[in-house]
């Protein structure tokens, strides 16, 4: 004797529109099912004063509640040093770059020179000193290195 476990679907909102899915899912699943382009992230809505969390566009499972909401954002491919990254949003600063180099594995050092290149049309390219921040694009190339000055 065989019993079926019927799918247990819960209505979820992406983008404003309804859905139904299986609970669990994936997070890709989730991007299938709302058509979410390449250039653009999953993010899940949440309550109260934290950060809305990201959804990852993989086999990882994803817990879902009724009429849960996600909503979709572009997201930028940068590269740091030849390692592509991808930043959620239109501005990086100098230390969000230096930042992305050392999680690379660059090496430490006091102080570090940061060059870009392919950037917008308001700072195409140029130097990036600390403080500062540019705004960036598709395809933008930043160069870091260590002055070795202390």
């Amino acid at each position: 004797m065989s019993v079926e476990v019927a799918a247990h679907l819960v209505r979820i909102h992406i983008n404003r529109e309804a859905f139904e899915s299986p609970d669990p899912t994936t997070g890709e699943a989730l991007y299938a099912l709302a058509e979410i382009a390449a250039h653009q992230r999953l993010y899940r809505e949440i309550d109260g004063d934290k950060e809305d969390k990201s959804v990852s566009r993989d086999a990882e499972p994803v817990h879902l509640k009724e009429d849960e909401h996600f909503y979709s954002q572009k997201v930028f491919d940068i590269f740091v040093n030849t390692d592509e990254h991808q930043v959620e949003k239109k501005h990086i600063t100098y230390a969000q770059v230096v930042e992305l180099y050392l999680g690379s594995g660059g090496s430490p050092s006091n102080e570090y020179l940061v060059k870009y290149s392919h950037g917008p049309a308001e700072n195409p390219s140029g130097t990036l000193a600390p403080g500062q921040k540019v705004a960036v694009k598709d395809g933008m190339r930043f160069r870091v290195a260590g002055t070795g000055e202390s």
